[in-house]
């Protein structure tokens, strides 16, 4: 009896082990995905998503190793998180005890970006009073720069409950870039919200219906910021198909009543991935160019380990991976680990003070991120 369980033991060790090297392999693919192109391999990508439980299985295994008679075996997780420790940051946010204020200074910059998912207008019946509700959140934040994605106007450009709000928080500038439309009287698009000076409003092409919106910010000291707004490619899932992943998490059963869905998943996910890639590198082209120090506000329907995320955002610093506390989910739907939407700036001209994402229930299947500002003075 005793040598059985010594041999079960053993097995068990040396299964530990296998898996143990398994995911520290699968935390490399992890990394490896942010660095390959999706044009020269489309489905890659799609491991970025699982890096939150790559990175949690790897600092599990250290622990099991320690409380092991092998701890030496700690050593290779611990190796893996240390190669890839640029995954970290962006995904954990790791500062938990440090000071993070939201309180907006003097000639500060508190900047807000949210994908208010149409204002509710996709959503049926609809909730006439939400609009509403999702500018009161707004007018409680008190933004400089508010940045809506996928917001919409009438074809007379107006949105009437937006132009109330504009008017009541006193917002002196506004701006909108229309990518798509529902029927001939909605246009879909992007628009900035702004008590600060705009000037040089662009809207550039980076794909067919993808727009960035750019534009210049004036400080109180006169210096230039410039913002860019922008919204990717989304993963091509249609209400049905989110409702379905919704009720796979709850009964894995409904995945085998219907096994094409996976194949379907897959290449919607390979074609969205493909397309990102490609309007990242246009965007990236872009952002190279400015002039001024740049704010780009954007929802990238990609996580912090994906080629999209590593391409855009390149030298400037990523406000949650510098404030950020735990997963900071920004999209509501799926998993929670699902962190796309992002507020990126230039740390040379700016200093970060402060930086949150509010959770907002059902006003939209996104969270809103914000950060708030102080100038660097030139020297």
């Amino acid at each position: 009896m005793k040598r059985t369980l010594l041999i079960l033991r053993s097995l068990l060790g040396h299964a530990l082990f296998l898996i143990n090297i398994l995911a520290s392999v699968w935390l490399f693919l992890c990394l490896y995905a942010g660095y390959v192109s999706p044009i020269r391999n489309s489905y890659l990508p799609i491991v970025s998503l699982s890096t939150p439980f790559a990175l949690t299985v790897n600092f599990l295994f250290i622990f099991i190793w320690l409380f092991s008679s092998r701890k030496w075996r700690a050593l290779i997780p611990l190796a893996a998180l240390v190669c890839c420790y640029s995954l970290i940051k962006p995904v954990f946010g790791i500062h938990l005890f440090e000071k993070n204020s939201m309180t907006p200074t003097l000639r500060g910059l508190k900047i807000m970006s949210w994908n208010v998912h149409g204002l509710g207008l996709y959503d049926r019946p609809i909730d006439k009073s939400r609009p509403e509700k999702m500018f009161r959140l707004v007018d409680e934040q008190d933004p400089d720069i508010f940045c809506m994605i996928e917001f919409y106007t009438q074809s007379d450009g107006s949105n009437k409950k937006a132009s109330k709000f504009f008017r009541s928080a006193g917002y002196r500038e506004y701006r909108f870039s229309y990518d798509n439309d529902l029927g001939a009287k909605i246009y879909i698009g992007n628009a900035v919200f702004s008590k600060y000076p705009l000037s040089n409003f662009e809207e550039i092409p980076i794909d067919k219906y993808i727009k960035m919106m750019s534009c210049d910010i004036t400080m109180p000291d006169s210096s230039k910021l410039r913002l860019y707004v922008m919204h990717l490619q989304s993963f091509l899932l249609g209400d049905t198909d989110k409702a379905f992943i919704e009720q796979v998490k709850d009964n894995t059963e409904n995945l085998d009543k219907k096994p094409g869905y996976s194949r379907t998943f897959f290449r919607k996910f390979s074609k969205a991935y493909l397309k990102r890639g490609l309007q990242a590198e246009r965007a990236r082209e872009v952002i190279d160019a400015s002039p001024y120090p740049v704010i780009i506000c954007a929802d990238f329907n990609d996580v912090p380990a994906s080629y999209t995320y590593r391409t855009v955002k390149k030298e400037l610093s990523d406000a949650f991976s510098e404030k950020g506390k735990w997963l900071s989910r920004t999209y509501n739907l799926i998993s929670p680990t699902l962190r796309i939407d992002y507020i990126f700036y230039d740390h040379k001209a700016l200093e970060l003070l402060g930086y949150q994402s509010i959770s907002t229930g059902e006003l939209s299947d996104h969270n809103p991120v914000i950060a708030n500002f102080h100038p660097i003075p030139k020297k």
